[in-house]
């Protein structure tokens, strides 16, 4: 899909969505699906794609959906702490916001808070242009040197092609949420262990990096999580790993992973994940795995 098209099917299919504020209303089937607007939050999508396509890749700039205690998803981090080492002390809102909530949202700004760009009605009036302006705004700084050889942007070389998927299922299908900070818990949450928890994808001390064999709570910033509604898609920004929910509500990884997809391809498969315009398919995503939890929980955490 092309920006124009991005946000023609925003626009259509979020613009008459009721409000769905973290507040006494919020039950827990639409928790997941919080934010302060709806079509900003779709619109917003649109937006952190554009700037992973141009700057994730030559500069390591990622954007990242936020999940605020209080608010929902009402925002987007751009930043490169977490996807190149050389930047892990750097600060986190650096390179600013995507605001999702206020007048003429999303609204690009500053850490703190100032609004440099509103994108809301500049997306609808000439998407192409609004996009334009909004990664002219991001700066593009090179790489420093040293050894980047586990960076998620030496990794990642697939993952703006990940993130368009993500955006495209987001703005065609109202309730598919997309986090790319993911609390991974070590206890059971109603008799249920978390997906990549059971899959011990960070057997850690301290973060993924430390392989100690030792599964402990940990927050990760190199995976996906797709929902929609009771169904849950994870796959890591490298296309090297990826658990889905099976019709017997076991978590199970899959045979062929998306590093073997060909490019046009990728949505249709992760979509199939998720039962959307299809159903996994045997010769591929067969399980591999006995049973395990049937649901999973987002947690939010900040970066900081």
């Amino acid at each position: 899909m092309q920006i124009a098209e991005q946000v023609q099917a925003a626009v259509e299919n979020y613009r008459d969505l009721p409000p769905n504020p973290l507040d006494e209303n919020v039950t827990p089937e639409t928790l997941y699906m919080a934010t302060p607007d709806r079509l900003a939050y779709a619109l917003g999508w649109i937006a952190a794609n554009a700037i992973v396509s141009a700057r994730f890749l030559p500069s390591a700039i990622d954007v990242l959906p936020v999940f605020h205690p209080e608010n929902g998803w009402d925002r987007f981090l751009i930043t490169r702490r977490v996807s190149c080492r050389n930047y892990a002390n750097e600060p986190a809102d650096k390179f600013g916001l995507i605001m999702l909530s206020g007048e003429d949202a999303p609204r690009l700004t500053t850490a703190g808070g100032k609004t440099r760009l509103a994108l809301g009605q500049a997306l609808r009036d000439d998407p192409e242009r609004a996009i334009e302006e909004l990664v002219a705004m991001i700066p593009a700084p090179q790489i420093e040197g040293g050894k980047h050889s586990r960076c998620a942007h030496q990794l990642g070389t697939r993952y703006p092609l990940y993130y368009n998927v993500a955006t495209e299922m987001i703005v065609e299908y109202p309730g598919v949420v997309g986090a790319r900070e993911i609390y991974i818990d070590d206890k059971a949450i109603d008799g249920q262990y978390h997906p990549l928890y059971l899959h011990s994808v960070a057997l850690s001390n301290s973060g993924p990096g430390d392989r100690t064999g030792v599964v402990l709570p940990v927050m990760v910033y190199d995976w996906f999580q797709l929902q929609y509604g009771e169904l849950f898609a994870f796959f890591d920004t490298d296309g090297s790993r990826s658990i889905y929910r099976t019709d017997r509500n076991s978590w199970s990884r899959v045979r062929k992973q998306l590093t073997a997809e060909p490019d046009h391809t990728v949505k249709q498969r992760i979509s199939s994940w998720l039962r959307i315009g299809g159903r996994p398919n045997p010769e591929v995503d067969a399980p591999l795995d006995g049973e395990g939890a049937s649901a999973s929980n987002v947690r939010a955490g900040e970066l900081g």
